[in-house]
């Protein structure tokens, strides 16, 4: 191993490495287990430091350090922040061993780094001279309708925007963000660099080629020209539902559906190990539920752990009532309980 490869085990360490130190550049690796892109781009990540010796690179469990993760606004795993000074200068979201290996170079100081790596990096992953790690869609295009369909219809107001609400990564979301918060309109978001699958489907979905996209009521209205017209006209306000307290919107979601799930990331996509652990076990059992992505509304994320008492997620709830996380209901499930719940989820169905 590297002498400038470290796996970071606890904050303080992070802290004594990762020093706002002028000149010194860090690649950080966010990844979980339980992600197997996450597995293959580890192995991508060593070969680059063993070539890139003026760089530090740090290997980081996003789960396990949700701080750090927060610092970096870690939306999905992996993901790689090239840090210097303290701020992060660049990034690369998920496994693309070519688009890594480029960025590196491109910040390393050794002479012989730019002497096509990019051919030994993804060889790594799928044996392919400079071509992208062979991942096949995880999503049949009927399933990826209906996901679409589900995250279209997720809230009364949803856009797909490039990065966060907190830190959006190209001036057109920036604006179309700012002019849902000037017209105090509430909505949710997904970020297109989190899921490129999502990204390229959302084009054909909606019938446009570019982000921002803006949906109300599961309806695709526009990209930002077309939002700005409606706001200007006074039309797009007219579109958007009345609003909602937090406890009106609580309550219809937990009962939602007689089985009902707010985990983090949806069935097809968990993006937690507890939420993908809770997905493949209630698969198991065969029984019938609706879900609710926490990540994508932090009013209902963090209303919930005071509305019903319980601090953590997932949450399963039954027939409006909590059950609990993922450890009960694997007790549950365990203990033949469970299986009353899947015989009345099913004739409510």
């Amino acid at each position: 191993m590297s002498s400038n490869y470290s796996i970071i085990t606890n904050d303080d360490q992070f802290a004594d490495i990762c020093k706002p130190t002028a000149g010194t550049i860090y690649a950080l690796n966010f990844w979980a287990a339980w992600a197997p892109p996450c597995i293959q781009m580890n192995d991508v990540f060593v070969e680059l430091a063993a070539k890139h010796s003026s760089i530090r690179f740090l290997q980081i469990e996003a789960e396990k350090f949700p701080d750090i993760s927060e610092q970096f606004e870690i939306a999905a795993v992996p993901s790689f922040v090239i840090v210097k000074e303290g701020n992060a200068i660049d990034r690369v979201e998920g496994a693309n061993a070519p688009e890594l290996t480029r960025t590196i170079a491109k910040y390393s100081k050794s002479g012989s780094a730019a002497s096509a790596p990019t051919a030994v990096a993804a060889g790594a992953v799928n044996g392919s001279a400079g071509a992208a790690p062979s991942a096949q869609p995880s999503l049949s295009p009927e399933e990826m309708n209906a996901r679409l369909k589900e995250l279209t219809s997720s809230s009364s107001v949803m856009v797909f925007i490039k990065g966060t609400p907190t830190a959006p990564r190209c001036q057109f979301s920036r604006q179309l963000l700012e002019i849902l918060t000037e017209q105090n309109i509430r909505f949710s978001s997904f970020n297109i660099l989190a899921d490129e699958e999502v990204r390229q489907a959302m084009k054909s979905f909606s019938d446009w080629p570019t982000f921002p996209q803006a949906y109300v009521k599961g309806e695709f209205v526009g990209g930002l020209d077309v939002v700005k017209e409606l706001v200007a006209s006074g039309e797009f306000q007219a579109l958007v539902p009345a609003e909602k307290d937090l406890k009106t919107r609580m309550d219809e979601l937990i009962n939602k559906a007689p089985l009902m799930i707010f985990i983090k990331g949806s069935p097809e996509t968990p993006r937690c190990g507890f939420s993908k652990r809770l997905v493949a076990l209630l698969a198991d059992q065969g029984v019938t539920y609706d879900s609710f992505d926490i990540l994508e509304d932090d009013d209902i994320r963090q209303g919930l752990k005071t509305h019903v008492d319980w601090p953590t997620f997932p949450m399963v709830f039954f027939k409006g009532e909590l059950l609990g996380g993922l450890d009960i209901v694997t007790e549950m499930v365990e203990n033949g309980e469970f299986a009353q719940v899947v015989a009345e989820a099913k004739v409510a169905a």
